[in-house]
């Protein structure tokens, strides 16, 4: 009998979209997928399964889900669930160590990261509805010039 080929995917259901990595034994992505769920993100997210079981016939999948939705997903599924800016800092740790600050904007709220050696990472978040839009942008310069940070318009 064969062994199966195993592949990792990563699983982020916010609050507007679903986004779908697949990655292979080594790391590289085979497949990615972005897709707005209006609301239905239960069959967005079975569908998107269904897609990539076909893709990959014969394979072994582990899956782990992140989003301000994906809690609700993992607990009803028993998948492995981490916050997304906490899966967002250890991606950034483990692979881009030079990285200093770090900006995700959400569908209901926006968070900045910065990283300086040696230090707990520091983890800003405006309000909720704030979406991510340009007055929090704006207002966050001051936070990257504090950290001395150049930030052009």
């Amino acid at each position: 009998m064969r062994a199966k080929k195993l592949y990792r995917i990563g699983v982020d259901v916010g609050s507007t979209t679903l986004k779908v990595v697949v990655l292979s034994r080594v790391g590289e992505i085979v497949h990615k997928t972005y897709k707005r769920h209006k609301a239905d993100f239960n069959s967005i997210f079975i569908e998107e399964l269904r897609n990539i079981e076909a893709m990959f016939p014969d394979s072994a999948f582990s899956i782990a889900v992140t989003g301000s939705a994906g809690m609700g997903i993992a607990e009803r599924t028993g998948l492995s669930f981490t916050q997304e800016v906490v899966a967002s800092i250890e991606v950034i740790k483990q692979n881009f160590p030079y990285v200093k600050a770090m900006i995700d904007l959400g569908g209901e709220d926006a968070k900045m990261v910065f990283f300086e050696e040696d230090k707990q990472p520091d983890i800003r978040m405006n309000g909720n509805c704030a979406g991510g839009g340009y007055f929090y942008v704006h207002i966050k310069r001051r936070c990257l010039a504090k950290y001395h940070y150049s930030c052009q318009r």
